[in-house]
């Protein structure tokens, strides 16, 4: 084809194919390891902890609640003939970090026969737990896979249209519908006119 010139099938035969599936499989190794490491991957630092300060703030408990307060407002709002609504949230308990732990287990058995024929099974189960740490710049911490919000407790609102059965019915059940709670944690009344 080309006299002088390059050609991919000289080039083939001059390599051979234990060269070519050499080549082949060092430029996939490089691929992969120029790939950017995923959060709890080596790649330094405390992927999770990192990833939830990117994606959502971490807050305060008090933060929590004044955020979930103004979105469920905003939500009520719109409930028919609801009006203008103000909300107070409880929560039950503080936020929880879920840590990653080691878990190893042993188990033992032995099985004892003696002279008289008597036969004795005996089992040792041990169990360990270890808090898996991560650290960078000589701290060492927890490695955090998540974090557990706070569960509300109680919800009261109060609408304009509070005074209204229906109203009230609509507000509890999406109360309800939202945290889980049951009817008697949930209390819906009247907005004073001011």
């Amino acid at each position: 084809m080309n006299q002088g010139g390059f050609s991919w099938k000289s080039l083939w035969k001059d390599l051979g194919t234990r060269r070519w599936i050499f080549l082949l499989a060092a430029g996939l190794l490089f691929v992969v390891i120029a790939l950017p490491m995923e959060p709890g991957g080596d790649g330094g630092g405390s992927g999770e902890i990192q990833g939830t300060a990117a994606a959502g703030e971490e807050i305060s408990l008090s933060e929590y609640e004044k955020k979930l307060e103004r979105r469920l407002a905003a939500l009520l709002s719109a409930v028919e003939g609801a009006g203008k609504v103000e909300v107070m949230v409880t929560l039950r308990s503080s936020s929880e970090q879920i840590v990653l732990n080691d878990v190893s287990r042993e188990e033992n058995l032995t099985r004892e026969t003696d002279a008289q024929g008597g036969v004795r099974n005996n089992s040792d189960i041990r169990e360990s737990s270890q808090t898996v740490l991560s650290g960078t710049n000589g701290r060492s911490e927890p490695y955090v896979l998540g974090e557990r919000m706070p569960q509300v407790e109680g919800v009261v609102v109060a609408c304009e249209g509070g005074d209204r059965a229906s109203v009230q019915a609509e507000i509890s059940a999406a109360v309800q519908a939202l945290f889980d709670l049951e009817p008697h944690k949930i209390k819906v009344c009247k907005m004073a006119s001011q």
